[in-house]
């Protein structure tokens, strides 16, 4: 992707600022220039790979390399945080979304077990 201060990395910030706000999505710590901010994948690259602007959000460095590659609620549940309550609740429904996303992936596993046809 592009580095942290591009023209493209500049214009993702931005755009999560005017979306989200401009602070860090984890602790809410407000960000005086955007400069200062990271971008955070809010489900890992691992599990979904890209880099759409409704799986990013704006972090303080400490937050995102603790998150690291966690699940959002993981990392708030370990870091003993509650979720930041005045998100859009446009967020919260694109978080909904890419949860239930991550879901149908994780249940379209092949199983361990053979399946067997049974014959009439």
């Amino acid at each position: 992707m592009a580095r942290p201060n591009s023209h493209r990395m500049r214009q993702i910030k931005r755009a999560l600022a005017d979306r989200d706000g401009a602070g860090c999505f984890y602790c809410g710590l407000p960000f005086p220039a955007l400069i200062g901010a990271t971008v955070d994948h809010l489900i890992p690259q691992s599990v979904l790979p890209g880099w759409a602007l409704m799986n990013l959000v704006l972090a303080c460095r400490p937050c995102n390399d603790a998150k690291a590659d966690q699940l959002p609620q993981v990392f708030l549940r370990t870091a003993g945080r509650a979720p930041v309550l005045r998100r859009p609740p446009c967020l919260a429904a694109a978080v909904a979304a890419l949860a239930a996303g991550v879901a149908r992936v994780e249940l379209r596993r092949p199983s361990t077990t053979p399946v067997t046809a049974a014959v009439r």
